[in-house]
This record gives C-alpha cells, sequence and structure tokens, in this order.
C-alpha cells in the first residue's frame, strides 16, 4: 500500500511523458483516497459474503483472486489496469479486517478470540513492517534508472509468493458455521 501513489505516477509518467510532477502528484493521491473507498466497503462486502460462504471458503477467495491481481499487476502498463488492480486488492485487505473477527470466533471460541485474535493482528502489523521494508530493499538492489521495472515484478512476485502460502494454508481450515473447537 505504502508504494502504490510512487507506481501509479511512474506508470502514468511513463504512458505520458508530458505530465508534470504536480499532475501526477494529484494522480497518485487520487489513487490513494479510491483505493481507502475501497479498503473500507471490502469490510463489508467480504464480511457480508463469509455470512453466505463461509469464512475459510472466503478467504481462499480473497487470496486467490489477490493472487491473481498480483500476477496482473507485473505485467500492466496501463495506468488504469494499475489504479484498478490496487482498488482490488484494498477492497480484499478490507475484507480481511472485516471477516477475521468472525473466523476466529467460528474457529477458536469466545474463549480464547481476544489472544487469537491480538496474536493475528499482531502479525500483521509485523507484516505492514516488513513488507515495505522487503520492496524497498529490491528497489534499492534494482534501481528504476539500471533495471526499469524489475523492482515492481519482483515487489509483485513477492507477494504472489506469500499469497500463494496463504492460500495453500487456507485448505487445511473447514467452515464450522457456529461450532466453534473451543
Amino acid at each position: 500500500m505504502g508504494f502504490q501513489s510512487p507506481l501509479f505516477q511512474e506508470i502514468c509518467g511513463e504512458a505520458s511523458p508530458g505530465l508534470g510532477k504536480e499532475a501526477l502528484a494529484r494522480y497518485g493521491a487520487t489513487l490513494i483516497a479510491t483505493s481507502s473507498l475501497f479498503n473500507g466497503v471490502g469490510r463489508f462486502f467480504w464480511g457480508g459474503l463469509s455470512d453466505r460462504i463461509g469464512r475459510p471458503e472466503t478467504f481462499r477467495l480473497i487470496l486467490g483472486s489477490q493472487f491473481l491481481a498480483f500476477v496482473l499487476l507485473m505485467r500492466t502498463d496501463s495506468p488504469w489496469h494499475f489504479a484498478l488492480l490496487v482498488c482490488y486488492v484494498l477492497l480484499c485487505d478490507g475484507g480481511g479486517f472485516g471477516t477475521m473477527p468472525a473466523f476466529v470466533l467460528d474457529m477458536f471460541g469466545a474463549r480464547v478470540m481476544p489472544a487469537v485474535y491480538g496474536a493475528i493482528l499482531t502479525a500483521w502489523s509485523a507484516a505492514g513492517i516488513a513488507g515495505p521494508q522487503l520492496v524497498a530493499l529490491i528497489k534499492d538492489r534494482y534501481p528504476a534508472e539500471l533495471y526499469p521495472g524489475r523492482a515492481s515484478v519482483y515487489s509483485f512476485a513477492m507477494g504472489c509468493g506469500f499469497l500463494l502460502v496463504g492460500f495453500a494454508l487456507s485448505f487445511l481450515t473447514r467452515s464450522r458455521r457456529g461450532k466453534p473447537v473451543a
């Protein structure tokens, strides 16, 4: 999320070389605002869907479809496609926050829900710190002047790897719909 504006500005600048820094900054800010709205909507959309089809099934959809979005992000040079894909990824990110509390409650019960959910939020926060650091390392290793486009491709490929692992792990859970383990 932290790199969506600079990446979008880079793509817009390549698509329309005549755009000035101010216009590119406005485009980047507009994408941040728009994708934030998608993040908020995702909390309701995916949470409601998980009530209908089950929590693990919803997470499989979130993770699997984000994997496809990241594959497409590696390949796009269209500002519009990039913006739509980023908005979709943020829709899914919000969906994780909208679905996870009920998922933890279903899987572990009310007694341990606070501890388990706290651990999940701690891991999510750690990923929010580590992810941008890893992307920054990739950007430093593959500067755009020497390796045009490589840093973003490698960054999205790394995201694909994490999403694929999460998707595979989602098959270790079954929907319990109101029947907690504990």
